[in-house]
């Protein structure tokens, strides 16, 4: 009901900061609070007039009075707010259940799942849908280039979201993704992440399994059939023949398969040409790097002639127009931003935490700058790379870099200590060519003193790596 007052405990985190901004544009009354509020969400909130309280406190509920709270994920038993809240029977929800209750059980769902990709395919979906004329809504959880925020309320049913595998609230174990009623999945791949909630690889597939009945008819589910743990799941369930199927790699037999994928050095951009089972050939013209982007643009085409075929959108795609269009797309905060250029010494931030992704970006790195010395620094931030389950993969990966640092592991007493990441083993392991810190700044002063002209420098992080990207960027401008 429009007016009330909705209160959302943990506001600063970027799901929630952005249903908050959901919620708000529809018309209801919005308040909140965290413990620290940090840029960009700070900005966002603020540049909404949603007002919101620091640190956390039971008087802040006292005072506010709201009809309903919002809980973050993050949050649990025992905390100060959250415990008078339960005290006082104040009605609460988590975010997930309430975007699937007050938005998308009214919608044409879009969800965009998989373990690596979900915003940059969630932001290219609705990119194009808007340049398509379709007025959508969309719900991300990073800040697209092309849009002033991470969410958006359009006129059109068609509501992109991001489909998340974490858990959903203290009160609710369940997957986000299983409270926003997918009429069409995006489905890029899946494999173990999340270690922190999740036992084994099995644990995840039966999440996935859950969204996948969730599809009201299975030819709803754009799935990329070339990632092993997609295909698996889909041969576990019987319905390999029964979904839209997407080759990213050209390997298997399906609907829509990669031709080529080519680096154009001259032009700066990576060339996807893809056959399209109702349009033919395709070739589209990409600013968006490596293989791993070339499958995000490919499931979304795919997803965008499913919903031509299908009858959801107002006129027919030309693909000319949709490659146009891509030019145009300026990315998402911190995927593989170039921070500065300083005496020929480029350097860059992007989120990747996971082995595959941070595969994804040197490999991609690679083929574009094939001359120029790579260091890669490494930040292992988030719950599974803090943990040693990735051991091993790290190790392999980063070792292809032609130096690589390794950033400050927190030492999370929560995870078991035959469980925690032993970031010096990484860099022994490695050899000479890698180093590890027990801080970040002085892993910033190591770059300084060792870098040089024709290296290019990613600062890899689920994090803010202490800031210690931007810093140095700073220091490199003073010096030259």
């Amino acid at each position: 009901m429009k007016n009330e007052k909705v209160y959302f405990m943990g506001i600063a985190g970027t799901g929630m900061a952005s249903a908050a901004g959901l919620l708000k544009t529809a018309g209801f009354n919005i308040c909140g609070s965290d413990h620290q509020v940090y840029p960009p969400m700070s900005d966002m909130l603020k540049s909404l007039k949603i007002n919101y309280s620091t640190p956390y406190s039971q008087e802040n509920l006292i005072r506010e009075k709201p009809d309903l709270v919002v809980v973050a994920n993050c949050l649990s038993r025992g905390h100060e707010e959250l415990e008078f809240m339960m005290s006082q029977n104040i009605p609460y929800t988590s975010f997930p259940k309430l975007i699937g209750e007050r938005f998308l059980s009214k919608s044409h769902s879009i969800v965009v799942s998989g373990t690596h990709g979900k915003t940059t395919t969630s932001s290219l979906m609705a990119y194009f849908l808007k340049e398509l004329d379709e007025d959508p809504s969309f719900l991300i959880g990073g800040i697209p280039r092309n849009f002033t925020h991470s969410f958006r309320l359009g006129r059109s049913p068609l509501f992109v979201i991001e489909g998340d595998e974490y858990d959903t609230a203290f009160f609710d174990k369940n997957s986000k993704f299983l409270h926003y009623a997918p009429k069409t999945l995006i489905l890029n791949n899946l494999e173990f992440d999340h270690a922190d909630i999740f036992a084994s690889i099995e644990d995840i597939e039966n999440e996935f399994t859950k969204l996948i009945n969730l599809v009201p008819y299975k030819k709803g589910i754009i799935a990329n059939i070339d990632d092993p743990g997609v295909f698996k799941l889909l041969k576990k369930l019987d319905i390999l023949d029964k979904v839209t199927s997407v080759s990213t790699k050209g390997l298997k037999k399906s609907q829509y398969f990669l031709e080529n994928l080519s680096y154009q050095a001259n032009l700066n951009t990576w060339q996807v040409q893809m056959n399209c089972h109702n349009k033919g050939s395709v070739t589209i013209d990409s600013p968006l790097a490596g293989y791993h982007n070339a499958a995000n643009l490919m499931m979304v085409v795919a997803c965008l002639l499913h919903l031509e075929e299908d009858g959801h959108l107002t006129r027919p795609i030309d693909m000319n127009h949709l490659g146009l269009k891509l030019s145009h797309f300026k990315g998402i905060s911190r995927r593989f931003d170039h921070l500065c250029t300083y005496e020929d010494i480029e350097v860059f931030e992007d989120f990747a935490h996971h082995p595959t992704a941070v595969k994804h970006v040197i490999e991609s790195f690679r083929l574009s700058h094939p001359k120029r010395r790579l260091i890669v620094a490494f930040e292992p931030k988030n719950a599974t790379s803090r943990r040693n389950i990735f051991l091993q993969q790290y190790i392999d990966i980063l070792s292809t870099a032609d130096v690589a640092l390794i950033g400050a592991c927190h030492n999370d007493t929560r995870i078991p200590k035959n469980q925690r990441m032993d970031t010096r083993l990484i860099s022994e392991s490695i050899g000479s060519h890698s180093k590890s810190f027990d801080k970040n700044e002085e892993l910033c002063e190591w770059l300084l003193d060792h870098t040089q002209q024709g290296d290019s420098v990613i600062f890899m992080s689920s994090g803010s790596f202490s800031g210690v990207a931007k810093k140095f960027c700073t220091n490199l401008s003073h010096q030259s």
